[in-house]
């Protein structure tokens, strides 16, 4: 099994050069301007082989290993490759944030990313569906790919990766609302109070006159009522779980019969997929967001009168529609304008 960040070239200086830092602080600053409030935001400068390496895995370098990454960044770099596609910015759910610039932008684009990124960022900090996250993922995503690559040392790799393979193939069975409501009480280990077993059951009993009660409750019918919910309260007790559970992966955890360092790579695979859950829930709603702000920034304070029809080319591109495709930058954009 190769692992992707193999690939990456020879180490390089990935800090800003001293135009866009000059940049950077300008953005910042009208970002503040308009009200925005976000974590602080450093700035990586990558060339594209490397940006779709990191894109590859999510953004996190230091993830485990497997083949799906590897994967995933052969489909981006042939789409980079053949003129398909282009990654102009990735950005990370993180305090501080990290965002990965692509070295051969120009500089209208690369302001424009920055304001976009901007954007990406006080929607993280202030969004409701992320203020559950780790907001220090990328040192638990380094965490979980030593405790990862231990594993494979110590069970050997295809053990292991065969297992990841079986965790990953179910990694979207979470319960993305648990974050939100209550599914389940919590219940102490030793619980001595009268099971629901000896509860009486309640059966329905119409308030009437003495006189009337005999015809208006018959006691046949009560009694045929109250064994009915015996059958139905006793088959109850007999599903596993009593109750539906919609976190799949937390059952699995709880009583599936797995090895310890099984039900750890079960547990990172979980940890991660409640961490990418709301990009997915927001993803419209967040582009949105963050095309507002670069468009409101750049047309309202960064741009220089030479800029204009680079920068209206990279936003009408990013905008568009393509046929039956919906796009969220487009619907959010529309959406945040309306409100």
């Amino acid at each position: 099994m190769q692992d992707t960040m193999s690939l990456l070239n020879t180490p390089y200086d990935t800090s800003l050069t001293p135009e866009l830092r000059a940049i950077q602080e300008e953005i910042e600053g009208y970002a503040r301007e308009f009200g925005l409030d976000f974590f602080e935001v450093i700035f990586e400068l990558l060339d594209a082989d490397d940006l779709n390496a990191v894109a590859a895995y999510g953004g996190f370098p230091t993830r485990y290993p497997h083949w799906s990454f590897g994967m995933a960044y052969e489909e981006l770099k042939k789409t980079y490759d053949y003129g398909l596609a282009k990654i102009y910015e990735l950005v990370i759910n993180n305090d501080p944030c990290y965002a990965y610039l692509m070295r051969s932008n120009n500089v209208v684009d690369q302001k424009l990313v920055m304001a976009h990124v901007y954007g990406h960022c006080d929607f993280f900090k202030n969004n409701a569906f992320f203020a559950h996250t780790n907001r220090k993922m990328m040192e638990e995503m380094a965490n979980h790919g030593a405790r990862i690559r231990r594993y494979m040392e110590k069970y050997g790799e295809d053990e292991v990766e065969a297992f990841l393979d079986k965790c990953k193939s179910i990694e979207d069975l979470i319960d993305i609302h648990s974050v939100a409501i209550k599914r389940r009480e919590e219940q102490a280990r030793f619980d001595f109070e009268a099971s629901k077993d000896d509860e009486p059951i309640p059966v329905t009993r119409f308030k009437t006159k003495p006189y009337l009660d005999p015809y208006i409750n018959p006691e046949e019918l009560l009694k045929a009522e109250e064994e009915q919910k015996r059958k139905e309260r006793e088959a109850r007790s007999k599903n596993f779980p009593e109750q539906p559970e919609r976190d799949v992966l937390w059952f699995l955890m709880q009583y599936a019969p797995l090895r310890p360092w099984q039900r750890d790579v079960l547990g990172i695979i979980r940890e991660e997929a409640y961490y990418f859950a709301p990009q997915a829930q927001t993803k419209i709603m967040n582009e949105g967001w963050a095309t507002y702000v670069h468009s409101t920034i750049m047309t309202k304070r960064a741009l220089k009168p030479s800029e204009v029809i680079d920068y209206c080319d990279h936003h009408s591109g990013t905008v568009a529609s393509h046929g039956p495709r919906l796009n969220p930058y487009k619907l959010g954009l529309e959406l945040f304008r309306d409100i």
